[in-house]
């Protein structure tokens, strides 16, 4: 009995025992899903640089180091684009993207990454019938880097816009917990692409 309660005693005395800190790997990729209304300019010389607005879903998906992006945008023209109106859309396009960490540091992500996609007209540019099939592709190439509050992928490939080999770049950098600078450049032989403006986020 006694040796009994000499050991209760003891036991109470014991200070806990703290769980292990848990240790995050600074390569793991974290998943998100965002919904952007934007605002950009477009400009592919010799042509005249225009004016387009658009909304965007964008999304990755994270498993261990490796991440899935997926990224779908439709674009119309200044005041009469509607993301709630499907007539309004003038054109869409739609990317995949696989990549993996290969490099960490101090909240710097630097990985490898793989992806292609589609883009096609929704309307004529006439205002004739709308065609069945897309008319150009995007694929490449290369390396995403990211942190927080901003990424940006470079690869060398296809782009839509840029006949033959293009070296692509595509940013997003948050100015504030709604808004970003977005855009994406190509530049091929002989030939280039800009399109580059601000975003809001609406989820």
């Amino acid at each position: 009995m006694i040796a009994a309660l000499i050991l209760a005693a003891a036991l109470q005395a014991a200070p806990p025992v703290e769980p292990a800190p848990v240790v995050l790997d600074p390569l793991a990729v974290s998943s998100a899903a965002e919904g952007w209304i934007w605002a950009e300019r477009s400009w592919a010389p010799p042509a005249e640089a225009k004016d387009l607005a658009g909304g965007r879903f964008q999304a990755i998906l994270g498993l261990g180091r490796w991440g899935v992006a997926v990224r779908g945008d439709v674009s119309g023209l200044p005041g009469k684009f509607d993301i709630n109106k499907l007539e309004t859309f003038r054109t869409a396009q739609a990317l995949l993207g696989v990549h993996r960490n290969l490099y960490a540091y101090s909240g710097l992500q630097i990985g490898a990454v793989a992806g292609f996609g589609g883009a096609v007209p929704l309307v004529a540019e006439d205002g004739g019938a709308r065609p069945k099939m897309a008319h150009a592709f995007t694929a490449g190439i290369g390396a995403r880097v990211s942190a927080p509050g901003w990424w940006v992928y470079a690869a060398a490939g296809q782009h839509y816009a840029v006949p033959g080999v293009a070296g692509i770049l595509v940013y997003q950098v948050k100015t504030s917990s709604r808004t970003a600078a977005v855009g994406t450049f190509a530049v091929g032989r002989g030939s280039s692409f800009a399109q580059f403006g601000v975003a809001v986020r609406w989820f």
